[in-house]
């Protein structure tokens, strides 16, 4: 044994031997102890043991699993006995009033209600045969349901869905073959499958739909923006209504001598005088080169990382975080601009 192995062990020897109410708390590194160990849980064993298969007969004692139709329960599953029971009682004949109830044949897959009505069968090889729905076919390695060669829902080890809608779900895991019979099999008609259907096909077109103004509105955006920076023509001034930048088309930034010191990009992107990236503005927020948040502004108030306000800007006038004039900003109103003009000529080695 490892030394690695030799303190996992010895860890949950530890643990089990301080068990007390508290092992609640110490579930979560329990479990992660186990799994650090290799040591595989009580219910991945049980969930691994699953095949989607016929069920059969689990050991006496195993409790009974509620089933649901979305999250409503409406019956149960008994592994012991093999039978679904419906909270539905028969209305009529020699078990009115008793629940309704389908028997799983072990050996043949078949399921038969308790008045003898034969109800469907499932094979190994995933073929159901449904009272509602005729032949399907379960592919488990997909966990799809197929009809006539089309999917039209899946079924997993504890739910079941049809064209997106959620059918319903076991408390527990089990066969996945057994859910897929349960509600593809059993309890849906034709005619539900067909309306989710069209309720998927109309949910895709309206995202698609969504989606396409979307981009159209993007794209006005963008074209708006470029539109925007080919005109612009801001100048940047000190306290004392010195120039000391511009920025003019396209986003070139100069300096008080109208020396190119930078770019604004129509993305926020911040650039020196090489093109190299040494800023960014995406949204409300002031990066640096590395893309790190060195600060924020929503058009009015400028702070640093910390939230602390080192600047304000109204009416073009660009105060500090005392209130006092430092300079000004005219020709823009455009955050993006403005935001990259107090990084760039006022607050760059403040924010940080």
């Amino acid at each position: 044994m490892n030394r690695r192995t030799s303190f996992l062990v010895l860890a949950l020897v530890a643990m089990f031997a301080f068990s007390t109410t508290a092992d609640a708390q110490f579930g979560g590194l329990l479990n992660k102890a186990r799994k650090a160990a290799g040591i595989k849980t009580k219910q991945e064993k049980t969930i691994e043991s699953i095949t989607p298969t016929i069920p059969q007969p689990a050991a006496e004692g195993t409790k009974p699993i509620i089933i649901r139709w979305q999250n409503t329960p409406i019956g149960t599953w008994d592994p012991v006995k093999l039978e679904i029971t419906f909270n539905q009682t028969y209305d009529e004949g020699e078990f009115a009033g008793q629940k309704v109830c389908f028997k799983l044949d072990p050996e043949t897959g078949k399921f038969t209600s308790k008045n003898g009505t034969p109800k469907g069968q499932i094979s190994n090889d995933g073929t159901i045969e449904s009272p509602n729905l005729g032949t399907l076919k379960f592919d488990a390695e997909s966990g799809e349901v197929l009809q006539n060669g089309e999917v039209i829902g899946r079924a997993t080890m504890l739910k079941a869905t049809s064209f997106g809608t959620l059918i319903g779900q076991f408390d527990s895991h089990v066969s996945p073959l057994l859910v897929a019979y349960t509600f593809h099999g059993s309890l849906i008609s034709q005619k539900q499958v067909a309306e989710w259907k069209e309720a998927e096909k109309t949910r895709a077109e309206e995202a698609a739909a969504r989606e396409a103004k979307a981009r159209e509105e993007r794209a006005a955006r963008e074209e708006a923006m470029k539109k925007e920076f080919a005109e612009l023509n801001v100048m940047i001034e000190d306290g004392s209504f010195r120039t000391i930048g511009r920025v003019g088309k396209n986003g070139i930034v100069e300096d008080g001598s109208f020396r190119t010191i930078g770019h604004i990009r129509t993305d926020g992107v911040i650039e020196d005088s090489s093109f190299r990236t040494i800023g960014r503005i995406k949204g409300n927020t002031v990066e640096d080169g590395s893309f790190r948040t060195v600060g924020r502004f929503d058009g009015r108030t400028y702070e640093d990382s910390s939230f602390r306000t080192v600047g304000r800007f109204s009416n073009g006038t660009v105060e500090d975080g005392s209130f006092r004039t430092i300079g000004r900003i005219k020709g823009t109103t455009n955050q993006t601009v403005l935001a990259a003009c107090f990084y760039f000529f006022f607050f760059k080695d403040q924010v940080k």
